[in-house]
């Protein structure tokens, strides 16, 4: 029997258990690190933080018997190396959006369409391109230092498990970097035309999620307490194993991720339309995609009212919340800007319809609202036929009164995934065990998808459209606001980081 060392560098720590062939979980930890914030839009890590988050939960694991390791994490990051394998400088996280005047010079020099078709993708402030752009004009210096560019949390890690510079194609096919059909990086005069020519000597090798990239050394090894020689999977990126792990890596399972950040998502046969904000991905399989709307800041919304409020636990906070009846108070999400139906990093949280009488709780129940209002507004954009079901994973399911009211506001029959905290763990390892030969199809059996569903209660139907008819015409009333406010503040000036 494989035993299986599997991690996800995710956004706020990393996870990593030891996992059965079947999926089963042996033991598990976590290990969380820092994410640091300025003004200008500006989002970053340490990918040093990263590394050893993931030293540590494997020592905790005490993983002597390991047979294999498998990875994933967050995905879209630009991550700097130079020849020793350290960070140049702090990674550019996906939900960093200082980049968003280069993208809009690439708008208006190559038109929005031209970019979209070349790449696969609407490109924004969040997207490498632009990001690249970005460092040309205000970092030269880094990327003349670096040797390496990564775009994945994993890829690090698996860098120095193995020495080797590798990335998936489902991460990459996030960045603006890689043509999704072929699943190779942009062409040198594509490259050349988008005026980031320089950056291609630093691209890794790109393999489909569920590779082998190399093994273990014996440096990494001693480091780790495990054993030398033992191979390294880079799984596909956090949004392609967690669909593979909660039974969507075959068409017709739609299913909604809940995490600091969140998507709506499902496999496909052929790419989604960047028209309606959708988001396309390459599957670890050839010739089939994962079609996503994502969104840049969910339960994170849960991490802000808690510290805002200062109250003893997430949970508590929820249930006070979930006490309190509906109510007209609306809540917008976009403490981050926001990434899909619509693309803006001006975009910005804000209370609508505020009154003496609103306590605490009705506050944090507008934010619980607001939140499950904007899964609604992505599954409309992703979805072109209603649907009757829809899978829930990701850390934000712990509360079953905040995913019944997702099923409430959005009118669909709910269930949970088992385990939700590991499904992205399972299906890095899934892909592991297709590309090994060790196992045939993406699909799970049913009973080991979800837990009973819960159903929409008919009577809170015509409360929650009206409040989502509200919702739907808060943003674009408050568009030019948001970004009027944001030009008038300085907001946007973008510091040095050559300091």
């Amino acid at each position: 029997m494989t035993l299986w060392l599997a991690l996800d560098i995710g956004t706020t720590g990393t996870k990593a258990a030891l996992l059965d062939e079947n999926g089963q979980v042996q033991r598990s930890t976590y290990c969380d690190y820092a994410t640091h914030t300025m003004g200008g839009g500006v989002v970053e890590q340490d990918a040093r933080d990263w590394w050893n988050a993931a030293v540590a939960a494997a020592r905790e694991l005490n993983p002597v018997e390991v047979d294999a390791i498998v990875l994933t994490g967050q995905m879209q990051n630009l991550i700097l190396l130079d020849a020793q394998g350290l960070p140049v400088r702090p990674v550019i996280l996906y939900s960093d959006l200082r980049a968003h005047a280069e993208v809009a010079a690439l708008h208006e020099s190559i038109g929005r369409d031209v970019l979209c078709r070349l790449t696969g993708n609407n490109q924004e402030a969040g997207s490498l391109l632009a990001k690249l752009r970005w460092l040309l004009a205000h970092e030269p210096d880094s990327l003349n230092r670096a040797v390496h560019l990564l775009v994945g949390a994993a890829d690090v890690v698996a860098f120095g498990l193995t020495g080797v510079a590798a990335s998936d194609t489902t991460t990459a096919s996030a960045t603006g970097l890689m043509d999704i059909v072929s699943r190779r990086w942009l062409s040198s005069a594509d490259l050349s035309r988008l005026g980031i020519a320089s950056v291609e000597r630093l691209f890794a090798s790109l393999h489909p999620g569920g590779a082998e990239i190399g093994t273990v050394t014996p440096t990494a090894a001693a480091e780790w307490h495990i054993r030398p020689g033992i191979p390294v999977i880079l799984g596909p990126g956090d949004a392609g194993a967690t669909t593979l792990g909660v039974g969507s890596g075959v068409p017709g399972h739609p299913y909604a991720y809940i995490g600091t950040s969140g998507w709506i998502g499902f496999t496909a046969e052929n790419p989604g339309s960047p028209e309606t904000g959708v988001f396309t991905l390459a599957h670890p399989r050839p010739g089939q995609f994962i079609c996503v709307a994502p969104l840049l800041t969910a339960a994170g919304n849960f991490d802000w009212a808690r510290s805002l409020f200062d109250v003893e636990s997430h949970a508590a906070m929820i249930d006070s919340a979930l006490a309190q009846p509906p109510s007209r108070l609306l809540y917008l999400p976009y403490l981050n800007g926001e990434r899909s139906p619509f693309s803006d990093p001006f975009a910005r949280g804000a209370f609508i319809g505020l009154e003496p009488r609103h306590t605490q709780a009705d506050l944090v129940r507008a934010v619980l609202e607001g939140v499950a209002f904007a899964y609604r507004h992505a599954l409309d954009s992703l979805m072109t036929t209603p649907i009757a079901h829809l899978v829930l994973t990701g850390g934000g399911t712990r509360s079953p009164g905040w995913c019944q009211m997702i099923a409430d506001i959005t009118g669909v029959e709910v269930s949970i995934a088992p385990d939700a905290a590991n499904v992205g763990l399972r299906g890095a390892m899934l892909a592991a065990q297709i590309a090994r030969g060790e196992r045939t199809d993406y699909a799970l059996a049913p009973e080991t998808r979800q837990t009973a569903s819960l159903r929409p209660n008919p009577s809170l139907r015509a409360h929650y459209d009206r409040q989502y008819a509200h919702f739907r015409a808060a943003y674009p009333a408050l568009k030019s606001l948001f970004a009027d406010m944001a030009a008038s503040d300085g907001e946007w000036s973008i510091p040095s980081f050559l300091d």
